[in-house]
């Protein structure tokens, strides 16, 4: 393994989740408006309105990249998306949860995790009737060995999912963008602002991108490609369903302050919504990009010799 998957691996081990939110998809409202924004329901979560559109009934063998510590497994086995599952991740550590977790809930004969690097890994041909990847792409350097592996390894008539950032790589978001979240966090009581990551009362510092070496040190595959991920997966997959639903704002602005915004609290949650919808209307006016989506796609049936060597 080398120093940076093993760096990435020991990273990935670690589960940070704590008793509040500091991500912005941690929160229940902004989950309801994601909801909103791809399935058109605030209550029908991303993986249900592909499950109700594409699967009615469950898929035989499917394939889960970058798996972490198996929550999607265990809800595609519960909600019948998939009789058995395939599963994988680069840290062991996360593997070893996950395992232990399908096995508590009854599920280790429908699920077989395994350790594997998805900048270096080899699939077998038409295997699987649907490959899934929730926030694990833009983890991968090599995405055109990546997505040529699930092309090939999927059967006829098989799709892939996707739910993934897909803004710019490394986190590194235009100046205009960086001005944008400073300048509403700036806005924010100060009740809002209180840093969950130093935990110590203070308030959060302005909001600057990570230089790269940060990236080097704690996870060097966070973000590696993710701006390339669109474009690269158009050259061997059509896109059947392109769902963005934000990000550019709220992520970087709600990272470390998420939990202060109480989703029992009317106030809370009506300028949570306050911003999203600014978001969203920045978005249309196309001043802003979508960072994420949830994206359904289907191999390309004829490639350019190119493209099928790139």
């Amino acid at each position: 393994m080398s120093d940076a998957a093993r760096i990435a691996s020991e990273y990935w081990a670690v589960d940070r989740t704590g008793p509040r939110p500091l991500s912005w998809l941690e929160h229940p409202t902004i989950l309801e408006i994601v909801n909103r924004r791809v399935s058109g329901d605030p209550k029908v979560s991303t993986l249900e309105w592909f499950r109700n559109k594409y699967f009615q009934r469950p898929v035989d063998l499917a394939l889960s990249l970058g798996c972490g510590f198996g929550g999607f497994e265990r809800f595609g086995i519960e909600h019948r998306i998939a009789r058995r599952i395939h599963a994988n991740d680069l840290s062991e550590g996360a593997i070893l949860k996950a395992r232990e977790a399908a096995a508590q809930a009854k599920l280790a004969d429908k699920i077989n995790y395994s350790v594997v690097n998805l900048d270096d890994f080899t699939l077998p041909a038409a295997k699987y009737d649907a490959i899934f990847a929730l926030s694990a792409v833009h983890h991968v350097f090599q995405l055109e060995k990546l997505f040529r592996q699930c092309r090939k390894a999927l059967k006829p008539g098989a799709l892939l999912f996707l739910n993934e950032y897909i803004g710019p790589s490394r986190f590194q978001c235009a100046p205009d963008v960086v001005r944008l979240i400073n300048r509403l966090r700036d806005i924010l009581p100060e009740k809002y602002r209180t840093s969950l990551f130093a935990n110590d009362g203070s308030l959060i510092h302005p909001y600057s991108p990570s230089p790269v070496e940060h990236f080097e040190k704690h996870d060097p595959s966070e973000a590696v490609r993710s701006g390339e991920i669109m474009s690269t997966l158009k050259l061997y997959f059509d896109i059947l369903e392109y769902r963005p639903y934000g990000g550019a704002i709220l992520h970087m602005l709600l990272s470390g302050i998420m939990g202060n915004f109480d989703e029992h609290n009317e106030t809370d949650v009506v300028l949570l919504r306050t911003i999203a919808t600014f978001e969203e209307v920045m978005e249309s006016a196309g001043v802003i990009g979508s960072d994420f989506a949830a994206i359904v796609a289907k191999p390309k049936q004829v490639l350019d010799h190119l493209t099928e060597y790139a």
